[in-house]
């Protein structure tokens, strides 16, 4: 494996269909290694797409790197009265606005699927202007993606605690 290039049998079929297409189909189409998205399927899900914080920082520089995130609680945690401590959704921006979406990070239920509902979107340039702009589904996880208001700059306390 080449440092930075996920090894995961999507991304080892994409990577071959572009090289086939470069090879046999006249195109000049290379694999995006920065937007693949994944997910750790463990009883709490981890989903990522993008950069992380740290190579944010490490590409852009802190002071060119916004941190929204914020703790959440799943509906599906609420009735059975569920630990939801550890459930967390942090987006990696640009500062400078319209504030390009950098990175996703999520952790919760259904961590996949959201992962790779915003993939698309960050793989087609979604600013965090846009996203905020989204109206979200209510009541679903992914609906804390577009909610996302507290950034660790701000010092506030990220926990969100009800609609809105």
């Amino acid at each position: 494996m080449q440092t930075g290039r996920p090894e995961l049998t999507p991304t080892a079929v994409m990577a071959g269909r572009l090289l086939a297409q470069r090879l046999f189909g006249g195109s000049s189409d290379l694999m995006d290694y920065d937007k693949v998205p994944t997910t750790v399927f463990t009883p709490l899900e981890y989903g990522c797409v993008g950069l992380s914080e740290e190579e944010a920082v490490a590409r852009h520089g802190q002071e060119h790197v916004e941190v929204y995130h914020a703790h959440y609680k799943p509906l599906e945690f609420t009735v059975p009265g569920r630990d939801a401590s550890q459930c967390y959704v942090k987006m990696v921006c640009l500062r400078e606005p319209p504030q390009p979406v950098l990175g996703l990070h999520f952790l919760g239920p259904n961590a996949g699927e959201v992962t790779q509902g915003f993939a698309l979107g960050i793989k087609c340039g979604a600013s965090y202007v846009q996203v905020m702009q989204t109206v979200g589904i209510h009541p679903t996880c992914s609906e804390e993606v577009v909610k996302l208001r507290i950034s660790k700059r701000s010092g506030l306390d990220p926990t969100v605690t009800g609609c809105g």
